[in-house]
């Protein structure tokens, strides 16, 4: 499964429940979805989280909000770890947000078979609710990306206004998404016709796991 799909499960249910929002007023401590800051390590910081540095509980005080963690472990692919927030009031938006980590394997196999309870989806993928210890492990956990789903849709001439003129566009062959991405600040906005516009922030370095996967499957623009 590519880098692109493992994020699939939690976002696609997200988007089809995604509640017609009301423009809210922003957090002024945390900013705005445009407002990628570049760190000097090459990191870099979106809603005060540094990717790479700051931790899921640390997190969690700046949303004033507590995450669903819950492991995914779909069929053929290598399973992960995802920290959902249902609700949040941040960037001026109401939005959901997915964040994940880089953890190895060998310690995600190890919560699985620690795992309280274990469903499987439609698509074949086991899902897998940690055992409270391990939930009090990941949120000592560092962030290594984080994908935002604003409940209203962003329009192009928008995005482009915040965000700058995209380096390139692909388009998601499965998808039927057009990426509009800037590696520079490790952000893919995806647009569809049809969804909402999804946001993903990743480590800049970390960039052709994104980028690869469309690149394998492109169409014409």
């Amino acid at each position: 499964m590519t880098f692109l799909k493992v994020l699939a499960f939690s976002i696609l249910a997200v988007i089809a429940g995604v509640l017609v929002t009301t423009l809210m007023e922003p957090a002024p401590s945390l900013g705005f979805p445009w407002q990628v800051e570049q760190q000097p390590d090459g990191s870099t910081q979106i809603f005060k989280i540094q990717l790479g540095h700051t931790t899921l509980g640390e997190a969690e005080k700046l949303f004033q909000n507590t995450a669903t963690l819950t492991l995914f472990s779909p069929p053929g692919s290598d399973p992960v770890v995802e920290a959902y927030f249902n609700e949040l009031f941040i960037g001026g938006l109401k939005a959901k947000m997915v964040l994940t980590f880089d953890i190895e394997q060998q310690a995600i196999a190890a919560m699985y078979e620690r795992g309280i309870r274990i469903s499987t989806l439609g698509s074949g993928t086991r899902k897998v609710t940690l055992h409270s210890d391990d939930e009090a492990m990941m949120r000592q956990q560092v962030i290594n990306s984080m994908t935002y789903l604003p409940s209203i849709n962003l329009q192009a001439g928008l995005i482009e206004k915040r965000f700058g003129e995209p380096t390139e566009k692909l388009i998601d062959a499965e998808g039927g998404a057009e990426h509009w991405l800037y590696p520079d600040t490790g952000v893919d906005i995806a647009l569809h016709a049809e969804q909402k516009e999804v946001i993903q922030y990743v480590l800049p370095a970390d960039f052709d796991k994104i980028k690869q996967p469309l690149l394998e499957n492109r169409t014409a623009e």
